[in-house]
C-alpha cells in the first residue's frame, strides 16, 4: 500500500482552509471589536495583565483553537483517505489473484479428456487462492471449500453432498467422523436456503450469516463432529455453483455449492463479497457440471 505524497498535500491544504473557515471565527471577529475594552478591562481587573499581554493571551488561544480545529479535520480527512487506499489495493489484489485462480482453470479446460486428480488439483489451487483473497477482505482466517452432489448431476431436494477439496489449510476438518454424515440440502440451512433461491430464479443465488454460532433454528449437519456443537466459524457465504445467465431463461440448475467462512463475526459483505463469489461460481459452472457428469453417471 503507497501513499500519494500530493494526495497528503491536498488533505493538509484543504485541512487549513476548513480550519478557517468555522463559523465561530465570524463571530469572534464581530464581537472582538466591541469586546475589546471589556476584555482589557477583564485581563487587567482579574488577572492584573497589562493590555498588551491581554492581547497576546488573547491571540495564543485563537491559534490553539484553530490548530485543534486543523488536526480534527486532517485526522478525519486522512482516515478517509486511508480507508479508500486499503480498500483499493485489497481489492486491487484481488483481481491479481483471480486472474491467477482462473488461469489455473483456463489450463485445465486445455487438457484433453476429463482426469479427475488433475481437475481436484487445479480446484483445490483455487480454494487457496480464495482463501487468500478472503483473508486480506475480512482481515479473518478464512476457509473455502467445494460441495458437489452424490450420485447427481445436479442438486435436488434430496441429495445428498460431499466435499470436492477445501483450501490446504483446513483439510483437517475432512475427518472420519466428517466423512460419514450425511450431509443433506435440509439438513443444512445455508444450502436448503441458496437451493431455493436457485429454484425460485432469486437474483441472490447466496447465503450469507455473519453471526453463525448464535443463530437459533440454525441447521448444518457438520455440528456432531464438534464439541458441544459448536463451529470453528462464526460468519459463512455460500453461493450456488449456477450459470448467471442462460439462454434458456428456466435453467435454475445448481450443480453444488461455493463455500466461504471466517473465523469472525460480521465478515461478509453483500456487496463485494457475494461479487465475488458470484462471478466465480459463474466461471467454474461449466467444469463442475462436467465433473458430476462424468463421476456420477446419471441424468436427472
Amino acid at each position: 500500500m503507497e501513499f500519494n505524497k500530493k494526495e497528503i498535500y491536498r488533505i493538509i491544504i484543504y485541512s487549513l482552509n476548513q480550519a478557517r473557515k468555522w463559523s465561530i471565527w465570524k463571530w469572534l471577529l464581530l464581537s472582538s471589536i466591541g469586546a475589546l475594552s471589556g476584555t482589557l478591562q477583564f485581563g487587567e481587573k482579574f488577572f492584573n495583565l497589562e493590555p498588551k499581554r491581554s492581547i497576546l493571551y488573547a491571540i495564543i488561544v485563537i491559534i490553539f483553537l484553530y490548530s485543534i480545529r486543523f488536526f480534527l479535520i486532517f485526522f478525519k480527512e486522512s482516515l478517509k483517505y486511508y480507508h479508500e487506499v486499503y480498500k483499493n489495493s485489497t481489492y486491487g489484489d484481488a483481481i491479481i489473484i483471480l486472474k491467477d485462480c482462473f488461469a489455473e482453470i483456463h489450463y485445465y479446460r486445455k487438457t484433453d479428456g476429463f482426469q479427475e486428480d488433475e481437475f481436484v488439483k487445479s480446484m483445490m489451487i483455487f480454494c487457496n487462492n480464495l482463501k487468500t483473497i478472503f483473508d486480506k477482505i475480512t482481515n479473518s482466517n478464512c476457509s473455502v471449500s467445494i460441495k458437489v452432489p452424490v450420485g447427481h448431476e445436479k442438486v435436488i431436494e434430496n441429495t445428498v453432498l460431499r466435499n470436492l477439496t477445501r483450501d490446504n489449510s483446513h483439510k483437517t476438518r475432512d475427518t472420519e467422523e466428517y466423512s460419514k454424515i450425511k450431509h443433506t440440502i435440509n439438513g443444512n440451512t445455508a444450502f436448503n436456503n441458496t437451493f431455493n433461491k436457485v429454484i425460485t430464479n432469486n437474483s441472490q443465488k447466496f447465503y450469507i450469516n455473519n453471526s453463525v454460532n448464535k443463530t437459533e433454528e440454525y441447521l448444518n449437519t457438520s455440528k456432531e463432529c464438534y464439541k458441544n456443537g459448536i463451529l470453528p466459524y462464526n460468519s459463512e457465504l455460500v453461493h450456488s455453483i449456477s450459470p448467471q445467465k442462460t439462454k434458456d431463461a428456466l435453467n435454475f440448475d445448481c450443480h453444488g455449492f461455493l463455500c466461504v467462512d471466517s473465523d469472525v463475526e460480521d465478515a461478509f459483505d453483500k456487496k463485494y463479497c457475494t461479487s465475488i463469489v458470484e462471478g466465480v461460481c459463474d466461471g467454474i459452472y461449466d467444469l463442475i457440471l462436467e465433473l458430476n457428469k462424468n463421476k456420477n453417471g446419471i441424468n436427472d
